[in-house]
């Protein structure tokens, strides 16, 4: 019985160490495939960030290309600032356009022939044509709209971007190196500042000062900040004070500026809803108050009978 107990107790322990050695296994050759994935994913995105930093990048080119033969209202250089960084982006908004226009034009003439029959062709046409043209000026609108929305963008991620300068700057790096680092972190999370910001890196490359570099980047995404950064910068490499405090006072200064706004929306928020309270919620309440009145006095005079 003893041996047989002896036998049985060998038999689970080489039954679990077994099974022990076959778990640890599978559970490292599970961490290997994953850290030969995570390894090959992360090579690849470093070439793609590397192709994207570079002055081959066809974005970049079509930029460069725009900024030398377009003027500042025109059409590319507009679709530059909605975000719309393609050769093909100008076409597309040419066609997309003129289907709009003559979608308007059609839909027009054909609702006012229908509900409107006895309006004569002259008038229909007339109308039709109009609204084909506010069609026109609508796209443009909504053209502008998209810059406008892309700028708030940009002075939303401005503070960020000078944060993780200041860290970068601090942990020993140039500020040309601390640059191109932040660049390849936005152009993961946010590829249309990260576009902009490796124009900076790539001009430096070329040789333009980096304050000059600054205020070109400024004027492409339209926010006061980025232009009295590069005013700071050249102050602070005339006077040679040191970068990381330009740097530091620099963002605490946006960042007070980013509580300072947000305090306005604030402020501004109660005069914003007075007037959608008193055009909605008065003229319920109103209601809600003259009703019992109202029913009573019907009551009474409808009770009420000539002598």
């Amino acid at each position: 019985m003893t041996e047989d107990l002896i036998l049985l107790a060998v038999f689970v322990a080489v039954l679990i160490v077994s099974f022990a050695v076959i778990l640890l296994t599978l559970k490292k050759r599970d961490i290997n495939r994953n850290l030969d994935k995570v390894s090959s994913s992360r090579k690849s995105r470093q070439d793609a960030l590397d192709n994207l930093l570079g002055s081959d990048n066809e974005q970049i080119r079509y930029y460069l290309d725009v900024v030398q033969n377009e003027g500042p209202n025109s059409l590319r250089t507009r679709l530059v600032r909605a975000g719309f960084f393609s050769r093909s982006a100008a076409a597309v908004f040419i066609i997309v356009r003129l289907l709009a226009v003559v979608l308007v034009f059609l839909l027009v003439q054909f609702g006012l022939g229908v509900f409107m029959p006895s309006a004569s062709n002259m008038a229909v046409f007339v109308f039709a044509l109009l609204a084909a043209g506010a069609a026109f000026v609508l796209c443009s609108a909504v053209l502008d709209r998209f810059g406008s929305k892309r700028t708030r963008e940009y002075r939303k991620l401005f503070p960020d971007f000078m944060d993780l300068l200041l860290v970068c700057v601090d942990a020993g790096l140039s500020i040309n190196a601390a640059i191109d680092r932040v660049t390849r972190e936005f152009l993961v999370t946010t590829p249309d500042f990260g576009v902009h910001l490796a124009i900076i890196s790539l001009e430096v490359r070329a040789g333009r000062p980096l304050p000059e570099a600054l205020l070109n980047f400024s004027e492409r995404i339209e926010v006061e900040e980025a232009r009295m950064l590069g005013v700071l910068f050249k102050q602070s490499a005339e006077l040679g004070a040191s970068v990381s405090k330009t740097l530091r006072s620099f963002s605490k200064e946006m960042r007070q500026l980013r509580l300072i706004r947000a305090e306005e929306k604030a402020n501004a928020l109660p005069i914003k809803m007075l007037f959608p309270m008193a055009f909605f919620m008065f003229p319920v309440n109103l209601v809600i108050v003259l009703l019992p009145i109202s029913l009573v006095i019907f009551r009474m005079l409808s009770s009420l009978t000539p002598s």
